[in-house]
């Protein structure tokens, strides 16, 4: 097994510096930084974080606790933490939920055996606050990302839900549209309500009736936002636009429209949220609410390498607004004979 003495003699430096490379110290120059990777490289030497944790007590590392890894809007999340966290030399895992608590507990659990510095969390539904008294007792910082817990006091980082979605809703009201469905989501209810909200500010505010507007729950994929529209469109009074909770759900809901022989954007006007980059290369492109996934990413880690560095910050938020990007699938509506 070879050994950071081997690494040194290779590289002609002290077994010192190999020791700060392999720690990603910001004491080493990038010449000689890179003179030991190679020597690491040639040796074929592997460095056993494990154990220096042990040794150190210090992992120098954070977890990304996301509920669905298959949703783009992740990847996008994820890009902006490691922007801001791998230059500090702190190292992202990403541990997904798949929207189970029983999962989310296993997954919390094993972060607190890995001594872990950080914690950022999108928790799924029904999360007690409780269920992180372990990550205070130990003094390892949360920061809620997207998805907030009620009744828990860690910084948050997401977009204004309610903002987003009447901004969205007056979109398609300022259209002419006057028999709105709102498509909202099963499984994230706390967010769901939020948007909800929204949609109900927008709709008042133009003088309608929230009542007579359609409602439906749907789980984020493109076959239950499909269902979901071909739902409300076998009603007697069809709705002429949707609101959509994320994208997943309205390419879905375009998916449905194609399905019963309708163009979006043309026949049903369809509101997606979350602008994933699939969204504007959609067919048609779909219009949508640009949260910035990125930079939310970027503000939660922001707040979590300030917490790690002073525990008694007081609670911060950081919210964004989301901003309208209009596309092909929302227009005036269409009087069908």
């Amino acid at each position: 097994m070879t050994t950071l003495l081997d690494v040194a003699r290779v590289a002609g430096v002290s077994r010192a510096t190999v020791s700060l490379v392999c720690r990603n110290s910001p004491l080493v120059a990038d010449k000689t930084r890179l003179k030991v990777q190679r020597a690491m490289a040639e040796v074929g030497y592997v460095y056993n974080r494990s154990a220096a944790n042990l040794r150190s007590s210090l992992a120098n590392t954070v977890v990304l606790i996301i509920p669905e890894i298959a949703n783009p809007i992740y990847s996008d999340l994820l890009s902006g933490v490691e922007e801001i966290l791998t230059p500090l030399g702190i190292a992202v895992f990403i541990a997904d939920t798949i929207e189970s608590l029983e999962r989310q507990s296993q997954i919390l659990l094993r972060m607190l055996e890995m001594r872990v510095d950080g914690l950022i969390i999108s928790a799924v539904a029904g999360t007690s606050p409780k269920s992180l008294d372990a990550y205070i007792r130990m003094g390892i910082p949360v920061v809620q990302v997207m998805r907030g817990i009620e009744g828990a006091q860690f910084d948050f980082a997401g977009t204004n839900n309610r903002l987003g979605t009447r901004k969205a809703t007056e979109h398609l009201l300022s259209l002419g549209h006057q028999r709105i469905a709102f498509v909202g989501s099963a499984i994230s209810p706390s967010v769901n309500q939020q948007r909800y909200l929204g949609f109900c500010e927008a709709v008042e505010m133009h003088g309608l009736a929230v009542d007579a507007m359609p409602v439906i729950l749907s789980r984020h994929s493109f076959n239950a936002g499909a269902l979901a529209t071909k739902t409300l469109l076998a009603q007697p009074v069809r709705p002429t636009g949707l609101i959509c909770f994320n994208d997943p759900i309205a390419f879905g809901a375009t998916l449905g429209l194609y399905e019963l022989g309708l163009v979006p954007g043309k026949d049903v006007s369809v509101v997606g949220f979350d602008d994933i980059e699939a969204a504007r290369n959609w067919r048609p492109p779909l219009t949508t609410m640009s949260i910035e996934a990125q930079l939310i990413g970027k503000h939660a880690a922001m707040l979590l390498a300030e917490r790690m560095k002073n525990r008694d910050l007081p609670i911060s938020s950081l919210v964004s607004e989301a901003v309208l990007k209009k596309r092909e699938t929302s227009a005036p509506p269409r009087i069908r004979a």
